[in-house]
């Protein structure tokens, strides 16, 4: 049987997963950036709990550093005045 931690991070996968098909058809690069910045965070809490499930630390890591450089980078394109959409 399936555990409950494994059920959480495939259905945070699947949502990672939905918000990055979101990404490609995006009318602008401000609604591209968003649901970008949703599916890494998606990702990051997928792999927050499978990392909780199996018990390995190292996916832990991996998912915190991605989202610290998702935030740094978010924080830059708006410090440039993000896109300058016509």
């Amino acid at each position: 049987m399936i555990d409950t931690w494994f059920f959480a991070a495939i259905c945070f996968g699947f949502l990672a997963l939905c918000a990055l098909l979101r990404v490609i058809p995006g009318p602008g690069r401000n609604d591209r950036l968003v649901s970008f910045s949703a599916a890494i965070t998606f990702a990051a809490a997928a792999a927050l709990v499978f990392s909780i499930a199996s018990g390995n630390l190292f996916i832990l890591d991996a998912a915190i550093i991605s989202a610290v450089i998702l935030f740094a980078g978010t924080l830059v394109y708006a410090k440039s005045g993000g896109s300058e959409e016509q």
